[in-house]
């Protein structure tokens, strides 16, 4: 996929292959036109004052505030400047995810997404400075979550953005007990690995969207907090055999370095795994 704007992006790039995340600091520039095949949002991390227009539409100056979102539609050419320096995490949407939300809740063609140019939704802001925190991190927490921000995104712009109303996902008690437990016993064999959440909802025969959808019905957790407390609860048992160091026992339950697994586990536990590991 190509970069958004000329200036390299701050920090790494996603883990995920088709949610592509982009931060950058940008100096003011004159007008730039660009065509995007996917829906595509810039996230503003402090407040700024863009000119926008579509195609050849009247030129607009919107004012953005921190936590806000210009939205770009896609398959449409959409002029852009900004006369003061920006910060901005810019995430591209693919249409795969969009589509996927859709199959089980629209009509054929009435997948139609227009939103206002800017995008003031408290879901949103939590979740892309959820998504930001973690590009901060490295993505050390790995692709299951940055993939099910991709699903909850493409939720909320069918939910929120679409000129027709989406009907509810079917079966809100949640997945059947033994879909449920077949799920859970593959995260329990895969815990040291980076699973994605489409190796979930394949497990689950769902689609990502019905999945997701499904498995917080039933647990009340998303998929990826569902994994982070089992692997917690896992190297707790493993801190247990004086053999392993803190960090042997990070790595064997899936996290990619002893800080990130020091943080999450004092986070949950409410001590880091060394102290833990004292009190046994």
């Amino acid at each position: 996929m190509q970069p958004m704007f000329d200036a390299a992006p701050i920090g790494p790039l996603s883990p995920s292959s088709s949610l592509l995340v982009e931060r950058r600091d940008l100096e003011p520039t004159s007008w730039q036109s660009h065509l995007h095949e996917d829906q595509l949002l810039h996230f503003f991390m402090k407040p700024a004052v863009i000119g926008f227009s579509l195609r050849d539409a009247a030129i607009a100056k919107i004012p953005v505030a921190p936590g806000q979102a210009v939205f770009c539609p896609r398959k449409e050419w959409h002029n852009i400047r900004w006369d003061e320096e920006i910060s901005v995490l810019s995430i591209r949407i693919p249409d795969s995810a969009i589509m996927d939300a859709a199959r089980e809740r629209l009509t054929e063609r009435s997948l139609e997404i227009v939103p206002t140019d800017v995008v003031a939704d408290d879901r949103l802001t939590h979740l892309l400075f959820a998504l930001d925190a973690e590009r901060a991190r490295g993505y050390s927490t790995g692709k299951l979550f940055v993939d099910s921000i991709e699903t909850a995104l493409a939720n909320i712009l069918l939910t929120s953005f679409n000129t027709f109303t989406p009907r509810s996902i079917p079966g809100k008690g949640g997945m059947a007990p033994h879909v449920l437990r077949r799920v859970v016993e593959f995260m329990h064999a895969n815990m040291g690995k980076q699973i994605d959440l489409k190796d979930l909802a394949d497990c689950a025969g769902l689609s990502l969207s019905h999945f997701s959808f499904q498995f917080r019905a039933s647990t009340n957790q998303s998929p990826h907090q569902y994994m982070v407390r089992l692997r917690i609860e896992r190297s707790k048992e493993l801190l247990a055999d004086s053999r392993l160091s803190v960090l042997d026992v990070g790595l064997e339950v899936g996290f990619r370095n002893q800080q990130h697994f020091a943080t999450v586990f004092r986070n949950s536990v409410g001590v880091p795994p060394s102290v833990y590991r004292i009190g046994l």
